[in-house]
């Protein structure tokens, strides 16, 4: 894996697979801005993340020596054959500490499934279902006096 690595693209979380420790981020097509393919990158074996819901463009890279010295302390545990990937010029922009990362495009027409992680199935808003109520609200003061 070549990194760093820039996508001068918008790209979104797309989903985090907890049983399966993986993340998708994706940029979507836009035929209008000239994007016809669709960009996915999935880090696997992932055991801690803090990411943004979206980033106009995204460069990833190897923590610095400093800044993976801070997430050790952040993140204790093994890390086995862990990397520690930052998001952006900063720690504030995310970071994923995974086994790998892989990223691909595709022009194939975009459906909610991914082309780089096809064998598990994405949950979907089922609109025809009912929704869950929503739970009660109970406002309270913090710290609690009394």
């Amino acid at each position: 894996m070549d990194l760093p690595v820039t996508f001068a693209r918008p790209l979104r979380l797309f989903t985090y697979i907890i049983g399966h420790s993986q993340l998708l981020l994706r940029g979507e097509q836009n035929h209008e801005r000239g994007r016809t393919t669709t960009l996915e990158v999935v880090f696997k074996d992932v055991s801690a993340l803090s990411v943004l819901d979206h980033y106009p463009s995204l460069t990833i890279r190897l923590a610095s020596g400093e800044e993976e010295k801070e997430l050790r302390e952040a993140v204790p545990g093994p890390w086995y054959d862990a990397r520690a990937f930052v998001l952006g010029e900063r720690l504030l922009g995310g970071f994923v500490v995974a086994g790998t990362v892989y990223w691909g495009e595709s022009s194939a027409p975009e459906t909610y499934s991914s082309f780089l992680i096809p064998e598990y199935t994405l949950p979907e808003l089922q609109m025809d279902h009912p929704r869950p109520s929503e739970p009660q609200t109970i406002y309270a003061p913090y710290p609690h006096h009394g």
